[in-house]
């Protein structure tokens, strides 16, 4: 999926003051309007953070911390080393309009008839497909009409 043209957004890029100490929000872009997320942490930050969450309660002990989108560890936070990296992210969503206002994609960044990879809607289609086979058929007949404007 992971092609040369994209346009990468490292949330408070600007702020960061110690780059082996740090996290940050990446946001990658391509051409077919289709956005990757993933959160970029240091293992200094990661331990400091876990010595907070001791010192306040507010996890069971400091023992577990859960972020709610991917993470990537890496020795320090700047343009370089996540440009390196940017092939592990987790689909982010469609590029919206009101994206397009407030962004600063470069000029005729979009390819306008480009869509998203096949291989990656049907492996996600597959692992939605095991889902539904486990869920309550009341709940399976809720998505069908749903998606598809079906019902039995």
């Amino acid at each position: 999926m992971i092609v040369k043209k994209r346009h990468i957004r490292i949330d408070a890029e600007n702020w960061i003051h110690d780059p082996e100490q740090a996290h940050v929000d990446v946001v990658v872009t391509f051409p077919d309007a289709t956005r990757w997320i993933s959160n970029f942490y240091t293992i200094p930050c990661i331990e400091s953070m876990r010595k907070d969450y001791l010192t306040s309660g507010a996890c069971l002990d400091g023992a577990y911390w859960c972020a709610s989108t991917p993470v990537i560890i890496v020795d320090t936070i700047n343009r370089e080393r996540i440009e390196q990296v940017v092939d592990v992210f987790e689909y982010f969503g469609p590029v919206e309009e009101r994206d397009l206002k407030s962004s600063d994609y470069p000029p005729d960044f979009f390819d306008k008839g480009s869509r998203m990879d096949p291989w990656y809607i049907s492996w996600h289609a597959v692992r939605l497909k095991q889902m539904l086979d486990q869920a309550d058929v009341d709940v399976r007949e809720r998505l069908k009409e749903q998606l598809f404007g079906e019902s039995s």
